[in-house]
């Protein structure tokens, strides 16, 4: 009997029906999946014209108002149609947005006790005080009623809501039916209240306090620094979040709501007696999916992963096999499948059934001989084969990657490639996987409103593709067909990444900034704010500032503070100054915003929107006004020596502030006169250069003049360093022309002058502030001009009164 090379053929036989069938699972996942892993996605822009929009949606989410859902005591973040991406410093609060939507619009909540915001703990800490002194059960008798009532009252306002605001038009009225509040419905606002309730009513509130005053009652009289569980019914949950679980929907009215106010409003009281929706209706209107920002990459195979939609991904792989087992785990009599594939998986079983027996036909024909020939007994062994689709997905070399299309080959595993490759690949087959499943849901119709929620996507990805990420993420949850043009998909984003946030127009922007405590018992707070009506009707300097942003790549929408510099060597140098003159601010996240004075003032409405503390180091631009040769008035860049008809040319100077009209007081100027406050309490310190002490008193123009007069004896000592052989050194480019000019204009007055006309001549700035940046990284000291280190010991304090608070 040849059974071993039987069994080879076997093997073969099934490599072979391995082979088909993946090639006819790709061939199916490509039809039900367009566009799941590519390198980088179309976006809607440039889709062809099948694929273009076919109608607008009828119904998008519009606003979210949350409360009591930690640092987010009440905060309210408008959203794109689209795209909307939040931004801002770390522990702002927007994770915490994220996690909130996620946890009330899931399936499963998942909240905590740590999610209740600090301001409401003392209120919950009182309420656990009188049932700590409960004498008798009160679940057992009816008295107290008012006294039940109005403490039910008061925990159910300590609880987390969100407020979810919807601009629904008629054709949405099968979807938002059960949460409009009039008869007489046209289309408009629609909202929904979603609240945490440990209890919805008196009883069940009774029946709470007497198992945590049983839980406490061991323990009420031993010292508190011992900590016995639990302290107060925050530390109850924490052995009982599933107390936690239980969320509510009930309807709002549109008129008092953030769509008809247009301005800054409060969330609406929910009228007593309220009665709740059904949570499945909203799930008709809204459906959730969540990517997380840490997505295990690296490994050749992944750990195992929940299959609920708020399971990390993992590599690309891995969301194929997800994906297949949902929707391509088939029986040959399954309906709704792809008829190839379907015959594919009928041929492979009849093959592998008839070659299994004739491999062990051998020895089952000696087994034969043993049974029981008779009519009715049994004649013959059979085979039957069940084959899993998804099975065959599932090893460490299921996905391929080919360097060379000819020479097939050559192929490497995925874990063999880069980190960005697989994180994007995951990353979008996910999303696409979302959208698969929007538009399939086990019963019922999709949702009429997709939202997914990415967060911080930037990981293991390139510049170029997070620059782009956005546009395209949304071109892989949008449906394609026209049968679905009625659908809406949002995609909401998180990113700590600058070229993420500058990708995208300010309008999609929305910073989440941190409030301060107020110091009387208030706790830190956050605010979002939609940068895209910063700038208000002035279009002309939005666009300004997103090209700016596009260019700069700033990282200001992510500081804790910022620094605008007026040119190349006050931003190689300044940083530098910081660290060797104020230590404590170079422990926090400054911007430093490479920007003119003739453009900085055009970003005073977004630096009054971000809150941060912000110094402004610019020159003064000294000018007067003369005549040209065709009689036309011009003003002429001059240095300063005492003229009575100097005027100021910096714009950021004399159109937000101090905006001196006698010249002269820039160089005495008022506390008042080199900080602005705006009406909500934002600082701006505003620096610029003044006359010089230990160089006579000259008033330099410049911060190249004032970092000279500021270091006079460093610059001449240069100018007798000797090499290693004892000869004198000889400076070049830049720096040995101020070199010279130092030694050879001991009077300062000369001196000035002579800077003045060298730094308007073909003297290289940006020659110069590299040659002292190396200098200065290397150990040497140089004193930093007077007017730019009191505004950044100024800007140090500023932030240490701004910066902290909790999550």
């Amino acid at each position: 009997m040849s059974l071993p090379r039987r069994r080879t053929s076997i093997c073969d036989t099934r490599l072979l029906a391995k082979q088909k069938l993946k090639q006819m699972i790709t061939h199916t996942i490509s039809s039900a999946a367009v566009d799941a892993v590519p390198a980088a996605a179309p976006s809607n822009d440039d889709a062809p014209a099948a694929t273009a929009p076919f109608a607008t949606p009828p119904i998008r989410l519009a606003c979210v108002e949350v409360c009591n859902f930690r640092r987010l005591s009440s905060t309210r973040l408008d959203l794109d149609e689209t795209t909307t991406v939040l931004v801002g410093a770390n522990n702002s609060g927007k994770t915490s947005l994220l996690t909130v939507l996620r946890n009330f619009l899931s399936d499963q909540s998942g909240f905590r006790p740590y999610d209740l915001s600090l301001s409401q703990w003392s209120k919950l800490r009182e309420l656990s005080k009188a049932w700590e002194g409960l004498a008798e059960d009160p679940t057992t008798e009816t008295k107290d009623a008012e006294v039940w009532v109005d403490q039910l009252e008061q925990l159910l306002s300590c609880m987390p809501f969100a407020d979810l605001w919807f601009d629904a038009k008629e054709g949405a009225y099968s979807y938002v039916a059960p949460f409009i509040t009039s008869l007489k419905w046209e289309g408009g606002a629609v909202g929904v209240r979603l609240r945490l309730e440990p209890v919805s009513n008196i009883e069940e509130l009774r029946k709470l306090a007497w198992t945590f005053r049983e839980a406490r009652h061991p323990v009420k009289d031993l010292p508190q620094k011992g900590h016995a569980w639990p302290e107060d019914i925050i530390d109850y949950w924490l052995r009982h979040p599933s107390d936690l679980r239980k969320v509510c929907a009930y309807r709002l009215d549109p008129a008092e709501g953030p769509l008809a106010t247009k301005g800054e409003s409060s969330p609406q009281v929910l009228p007593a007696g309220s009665e709740p929706v059904e949570l499945a209706h909203l799930r008709k209107l809204i459906r959730v999916d969540f990517v997380a920002a840490q997505r295990g990459l690296g490994a050749e195979e992944d750990e195992a992963r929940s299959e609920t939609p708020s399971s990390r991904p993992g590599m690309f792989s891995s969301q194929l096999l997800k994906f297949a087992r949902q929707h391509l785990n088939v029986s040959t009599s399954s309906a709704g499948h792809g008829e190839a594939l379907v015959a594919a998986i009928a041929e492979a079983q009849a093959k592998l059934d008839d070659l299994i027996y004739k491999a062990l036909k051998p020895a089952m024909e000696d087994v034969e001989v043993l049974g029981y020939p008779g009519l009715h007994d049994p004649q013959q062994f059979h085979f039957r084969t069940r084959i899993q689709t998804a099975d065959l997905l599932a090893h460490s070399t299921a996905v391929q990657y080919r360097l060379d299309k000819s020479v097939l080959d050559e192929s490497l595993p995925e874990h063999s490639i880069g980190l960005g490759y697989q994180n994007l690949q995951s990353l979008s087959f996910m999303l696409v996987s979302f959208r698969a499943a929007r538009l399939n849901p086990p019963q019922g119709a999709p949702a009429a409103i997709h939202l997914v929620i990415v967060e911080e996507p930037e990981a293991h990805l390139h510049v170029q593709v997070t620059r782009n990420f956005s546009s395209n993420a949304h071109g892989l949850i949008k449906p394609k067909d026209a049968v679905h043009a009625h659908l809406r998909s949002q995609l909401l984003i998180s990113t700590h990444s600058s070229h993420l946030a500058h990708g995208d127009s300010f309008t999609r922007l929305r910073y989440v900034k941190r409030l301060p405590s107020n110091g009387a018992g208030g706790k830190p707070s956050t605010e979002v704010v939609n940068l895209g009506d910063v700038f208000g009707k002035d279009v002309e300097t939005r666009i300004f500032a997103e090209r700016y942003f596009q260019v700069q790549h700033t990282d200001l929408l992510f500081a804790d503070a910022a620094v605008f510099v007026e040119g190349t060597a006050e931003r190689m140098l300044v940083p530098l100054f910081i660290e060797q003159h104020v230590p404590k601010l170079a422990k926090r996240y400054v911007s430093f915003v490479d920007i003119g004075g003739s453009h900085a003032h055009r970003l005073r409405p977004l630096v009054e929107k971000l809150g941060i503390p912000t110094a402004i180091v610019t020159d003064l631009d000294p000018v007067i006004q003369t005549k040209s040769a065709k009689g036309r008035t011009v003003r002429t860049a001059v240095h300063i020596a005492g003229q009575a008809d100097l005027e100021c040319g910096n714009d950021t100077l004399t159109s937000w502030h101090p905006g001196l009209p006698n010249f002269k007081d820039y160089g005495k100027p008022t506390a008042a006169q080199l900080e602005w406050t705006s009406p909500k309490g934002v600082k701006v310190r505003f620096a610029w250069q003044l006359p010089v002490t230990a160089a006579s008193d000259q008033w330099p123009s410049s911060f190249e003049d004032a970092l000279v007069l500021a270091n006079i004896d460093w610059f001449k000592k240069l100018d007798e360093e000797v090499d290693a052989e004892g000869k004198k050194r000889k400076h070049r480019g830049a720096l040995s022309k101020v070199v010279e000019l130092v030694v050879d204009n001991p009077d300062h007055v000369k001196l000035l002058e002579a800077l003045h006309n060298l730094m308007h001549g073909t003297f290289s700035k940006g020659d110069f502030a590299a040659t002292l940046f190396e200098r200065l990284n290397s150990g040497a000291v140089l004193q930093c001009p007077e007017y730019i280190k009191n505004a950044l010991e100024w800007l140090s304090a500023e932030v240490n009164v701004t910066a902290g608070g909790t999550p």
